[in-house]
C-alpha cells in the first residue's frame, strides 16, 4: 500500500542520512520524526475517505434492500389482482435487485474491512513514532558514540545504535505483508469461480422466480 511505502521511504531516507558523518543525529532524528507524523496526518485522511466509502456502501446496501422488498410487495399486489405474468415480471426485478445487493454487501464488507485494517495498522504505527520521540535524545546519543568509537577504531559504525530504527521499519514492512496477504478481494481464482456461480444463478434464476411465484400464490391463497 503506497500509505506503508510513504512511511517507509520517509524512515530509511533519514536512516541513510544518519550514516552521514557530517550530519547531525539529533537534527535528524527530530526530522525524522516531523515527517513522520506529517505522513501519519495523511494517513488518517486516507483512512476517512476510506471509512466514508464504506458507510456509502453500508448505505446503497439499505436501499437495495428496501428495493427488494418492494419488488416483493409489487407482485403480491400483481396477484391479488389476477395478474401473473406482471407478478412474475415483478419476481424478476426482484431477482435482479437482489443479486445487485449482495455484490454492493460485499463491497460495502470489504471496504469496511479494510478501514478497520487500516486504522489497527496507523494506531501501530502511531505507537512506535510515539516511542521515537520518546528516546530520540537517547538514539542521538548512541550514534554519536558509534560514531566516536569507529573514528578511534573502538568499534564499528552502527553496532546497536540504529537497531531501533531498523526494527520500526522491519515493522512497517510486516505490516504491509500482512495487509496484502489478507486481502483476498484480488485473487484471481477466487474471482472465477465466484464468475461461475454468478453464471449458474443466471441460468438457474426462471426456476427460481418460478418457486417464488407459486409459494407466493400458495401464501394467498391460505390467507
Amino acid at each position: 500500500m503506497a500509505i506503508f511505502d510513504r512511511f517507509n521511504r520517509v524512515l530509511k531516507s533519514n536512516l541513510n542520512s544518519l550514516v552521514d558523518r557530517s550530519e547531525d543525529p539529533g537534527k535528524l532524528l527530530d526530522q525524522t520524526v516531523l515527517d513522520m507524523e506529517s505522513e501519519l496526518k495523511r494517513a488518517r485522511q486516507d483512512l476517512v475517505t476510506q471509512l466514508g466509502t464504506a458507510k456509502r456502501l453500508e448505505k446503497k446496501v439499505a436501499e437495495a434492500d428496501e428495493e427488494l422488498t418492494g419488488w416483493e410487495n409489487k407482485a403480491v399486489l400483481a396477484l391479488r389482482a389476477g395478474d401473473e405474468d406482471l407478478a412474475r415480471e415483478a419476481l424478476k426485478m426482484k431477482h435482479k435487485a437482489k443479486a445487485a445487493a449482495e455484490a454492493t454487501r460485499k463491497q460495502a464488507e470489504a471496504a469496511m474491512s479494510a478501514a478497520n485494517q487500516l486504522q489497527s495498522t496507523l494506531e501501530t504505527i502511531e505507537t512506535k513514532i510515539a516511542d521515537l520521540k520518546a528516546r530520540k535524545t537517547t538514539l542521538a546519543a548512541q550514534v554519536r558514540r558509534a560514531r566516536e568509537e569507529g573514528a578511534t577504531g573502538g568499534g564499528r559504525f552502527g553496532s546497536g545504535a540504529l537497531d531501533e530504527l531498523e526494527s520500526l521499519s522491519g515493522r512497517i514492512d510486516q505490516l504491509e505483508a500482512e495487509v496484502e496477504a489478507a486481502d483476498v478481494l484480488d485473487d484471481p481464482h477466487r474471482a472465477s469461480v465466484e464468475a461461475r456461480f454468478r453464471e449458474l444463478e443466471k441460468k438457474s434464476g426462471g426456476a427460481v422466480v418460478e418457486d417464488e411465484l407459486a409459494a407466493l400464490k400458495k401464501r394467498l391463497e391460505s390467507k
